[in-house]
């Protein structure tokens, strides 16, 4: 008796023929990280990077249409406008070669971010009235020195 006959009927005329199915197995047991990977950056962030410009751009009218124009999804695109909003190069170059999930870079640059934009949208007199609000050196000790 082989793996492939029926063990209660015997085979006869009106049976089909058995046939014998080939499987195809792959000797890996996980997928290659190669296909994640485009000219050593991660492609999804790479994808969610340039739905980002695109929508910043004004070239697409809303962030699920660039999202979907660039084959991502609206979170990655916005947590990638939150990279390009922090002008932090360092983190994103590594979120793009894969070092950092692009979500938890995010999340822990949002507050850069929102300082950045406000930082450039602010006039040389606010930015003044900042610096009296808080102190001179309040604002060296904590902020220039550490960068030093």
């Amino acid at each position: 008796m082989t793996l492939l006959s029926r063990p209660e009927t015997a085979p006869d005329a009106s049976s089909p023929p058995l046939v014998k199915l080939k499987v195809k197995r792959s000797h890996r047991r996980y997928r290659s990280t190669r296909r994640h990977f485009r000219d050593r950056e991660r492609a999804a962030t790479r994808r969610a990077i340039t739905a980002a410009g695109l929508y910043r751009a004004g070239s697409v009218p809303s962030l699920s249409k660039a999202a979907t124009a660039c084959g991502s999804n609206a979170a990655y695109v916005a947590a990638a406008i939150l990279l390009i909003a922090s002008e932090n190069t360092t983190v994103l170059n590594r979120v793009l070669a894969g070092h950092v999930p692009l979500l938890a870079a995010a999340r822990e640059i949002r507050r850069l971010a929102e300082l950045v934009a406000a930082y450039r949208k602010a006039s040389a007199a606010d930015r003044v009235q900042f610096a009296r609000a808080i102190g001179p050196s309040a604002l060296f000790d904590n902020s220039l020195v550490p960068a030093l």
